[in-house]
Parts: C-alpha cells; structure tokens; sequence
C-alpha cells in the first residue's frame, strides 16, 4: 500500500534504478513519471504512442525500465491491443527489463469488453502492477497499491517503511470495510453510468457543433478524451476570454506537441455545463 500512484513510481525508481541507467516513457506522456526517473539520474527515451498503444519499435536493449498506461493511456488515452501487450511482456522477459504498469482509471470503461491487466498475462515477466483509489473513490483519499514479483515483496516493503513508515491507518481501515461490503462495486457501477452519459452529451456536441473538424481520441474509457481541432487557430486564447477553460497537451510531449490538441475531462462537469462548453468554443 502506497501514498497513490506517484509514491508508488517513486519507489520503483528508488529500487530499480542506478544513476546513468536507462529508462523509457511513453510520448506523450505523463510527466512525473519523466521528472521522477530524471531526478533519479536516469537517462530517458521517449517511444511515440500509436492507436495499438506505446509503440516497441526503437526500444534500447539497455532499457532497464518502461513505464506505460496500456489500459487508457495518458494523456491520448488509447489503449493497447493485445498483440502489443505480448510483444512488450516478451521483450521484457528477453531482457530482463521490468515494465510498469500503471493502471490510473480503467474502472471506467464504457465500451468493448474489459481488457486483461498485462500483469496477469506476465507468466514470469517483470511486469509491477500500480493501481490507485484516488481516480476510482476522490483524489484526497492517496491510496496506491503495487503488486510486485514475490522476490521484490521485501526490498519494496523495507523502502517504503524508509521512505514514510506507512500509508494511513484509518483511511486503510475504512476502505477495506467499503470494500469488504461491497460498497465498491456499487459505487463504480453507478459512477461508470453517470460518467457514460457525461461522455456521451460531450461527444453529441462535439459532433454536432465540429463535425470532421474535431478528431476524438481515448473516450472508451476513463474520465477524459483527446480533442485535436482543426483550423481553429489559438483556439486556447480565444477560449479563455470567453470563460471556458482548455487544457492544452503541450506539456505531455518531449519534442514538438501538437497544435490545437487538448485534453477534455467530462466526469467534473454537468451536462448542461459540456453543451455549452462546446457552443461556446464553437462562436
């Protein structure tokens, strides 16, 4: 148990990185993944993201770690076909490489059948399993889990109880009771259905006011999609005089970002509030 998804990436570097070691992230892609391994002195490589998600191509055989999003990746969220999963568990086992895997919100999935965890498809490779309640329950809750190799349990165990001792007792308590009665599955089942029909009214006016002039990524799960506008100039500036907020995807790239190309998240917002967001950008 861990302080949420970002201790437990913290803990990783810690034990299975060496300064000068090699480490990849996806691009684009979640930065304090980038500012973590960095701050451990790893040198980073940066593999592009495609619709079958983080690509394998140009991968180094002196990559001791890999960090990814398979089930909704972040930011474009796509997710990774299964024929990729196998390509990375076998790479992994090949090179003694580990992968982390960091599932942040697959809970929500509105669309398809559910996708397996690449861990439980590892059969021996070195893939950890990072999971969080913070997306799932509220953000102010910070609990993580890790599910690691049985070999790694007690280096993990002894760095944690370095690093702060332990998560927070009562909140542990009070999270294994709401699982233990069954709580959870409640509130997921209730939540996926909202968030579904907050997803749905987001694309509806997309399509409605855009059409072919919005490209969507990512929206069969969790709680945002991509939205690449075109011909819409510096749609950001414009946006922000008329009081509705964009968040550009500019940060989650190393090299060049892409224009126009921002992240719309649909599970904070009411219905009414997505419609006339989208009005709004469209005058």
């Amino acid at each position: 148990m861990v302080n949420g998804s970002q201790q437990a990436l913290d803990l990783c570097a810690r034990l299975l990185l060496d300064p000068g070691d090699e480490a990849a992230v996806e691009e684009p892609g979640y930065p304090g993944a980038k500012q973590l391994f960095l701050a451990h002195g790893a040198k980073l490589r940066a593999l592009p993201v495609t619709d079958s998600g983080i690509a394998i191509d140009g991968v180094s055989a002196l990559t001791k770690l890999v960090h990814m999003t398979p089930s909704h990746q972040f930011p474009t969220g796509v997710s990774m076909s299964l024929a990729r999963r196998l390509e990375w568990i076998e790479w992994a086992r090949t090179h003694g490489a580990v992968l982390l895997e960091d599932d942040y919100d697959s809970e929500y999935r509105y669309s398809g059948p559910p996708l397996p965890a690449m861990h439980s498809l590892a059969d021996g490779a070195g893939i950890i399993y990072i999971g969080t309640f913070s997306n799932v329950m509220f953000r102010g809750l910070r609990i993580g889990y890790l599910v690691v190799p049985k070999e790694l349990i007690e280096p993990f165990r002894i760095a944690k109880w370095m690093a702060d001792r332990h998560s927070p007792l009562v909140e542990q308590a009070a999270l294994a009771d709401f699982l233990h009665d069954g709580h959870l599955e409640r509130h997921i089942r209730r939540m996926r259905r909202l968030y579904k029909r907050r997803r749905d009214v987001l694309l509806e006016a997309l399509d409605r006011h855009f059409g072919r002039r919005a490209i969507v990524r990512g929206d069969a799960a969790g709680l945002h999609m991509t939205v690449r506008f075109s011909g819409a100039g510096d749609l950001q500036a414009r946006a922000e005089r008329h009081g509705v907020g964009l968040s550009s995807t500019d940060i989650y790239y190393f090299s060049r970002s892409v224009p126009n190309e921002f992240i719309l998240g649909f599970s904070a917002e009411t219905e009414r509030n997505l419609r006339e967001g989208i009005r709004t950008l469209v005058r």
